[in-house]
């Protein structure tokens, strides 16, 4: 495809556009035109998408790049999308980080990062985050990342009276939960898959008394400390009343 007709830009009223799968040579700057979208969903060839500015898009809830093999980083006007709920990373295969101003979209709600083998998460907090704008996650998956050895403690830390659902999956080399994670008071959902480097529960946990189901699996160590009423983890998730973990 490569790009689009120019009379698709005077489709002034569209609110939902999907071509992923479909790569455009880059993201055209005449797509700012198209002022009502809600969802958009693109694939791109270019090693970066361009400068977000203030103003544009500012109805946009979700936000899905797909199979953008080329991608290495997103912009910093990311902060600009200040409707965004919603933001898909799948199969970017050179993405290596996430810009710092995410923390400003005090809306997401929803962020999944899947099949992003070269992703670094985590963002290190400075001395200008102490007045940061609380945020609104609910919900955060992340799947199939090489480079993930830790939760991105700005994002979660931040969230850490909304978030509801975290979901890991083959993530080789995450090694350590976060002591943190017990101040995530809203938690209600916690799965753990195929994380084999992963070998503890952080201390505190058991303060989590919101935390209904829990979903170990094809984590080794982890699934022995976990074990019912003999692993050095069990009085940790004792209090959780939907365990799926291996009772060996």
């Amino acid at each position: 495809m490569g790009k689009l007709p120019f009379s698709f830009y005077k489709l002034r009223c569209l609110q939902k556009l999907k071509i992923s799968g479909i790569p455009l040579k880059y993201l055209p700057d005449r797509m700012e035109s198209l002022i009502e979208l809600r969802h958009l969903e693109i694939t791109i060839k270019a090693k970066h998408l361009k400068e977000i500015r203030e103003g544009c898009w500012t109805r946009l809830q979700h936000l899905g790049l797909i199979e953008c093999d080329n991608l290495e980083c997103l912009p910093k006007g990311l902060q600009y999308l200040t409707s965004l709920r919603r933001l898909d990373l799948v199969s970017c295969s050179k993405l290596v980080s996430l810009p710092r101003s995410l923390i400003f979209l005090t809306r997401l709600e929803d962020l999944r990062v899947s099949s992003c083998k070269k992703i670094n998460l985590q963002m290190e907090p400075t001395e200008f985050d102490v007045k940061r704008p609380q945020l609104s996650l609910k919900t955060l998956s992340l799947w199939d990342s090489d480079e993930l050895k830790d939760f991105p403690r700005l994002l979660l830390q931040g969230s850490s009276s909304t978030l509801q659902q975290i979901q890991i999956g083959i993530c080789n080399n995450f090694e350590v939960l976060p002591t943190w994670l017990r101040n995530l008071t809203s938690l209600r959902k916690l799965e753990i898959l195929n994380c084999p480097k992963l070998s503890a529960l952080p201390e505190g946990m058991e303060r989590l008394t919101g935390l209904r189901q829990l979903t170990i699996k094809q984590c080794p160590n982890l699934s022995i400390r976990c074990r019912p009423y003999v692993g050095a983890d069990w009085r940790k998730i004792a209090h959780v009343q939907d365990r799926d973990t291996p009772e060996y």
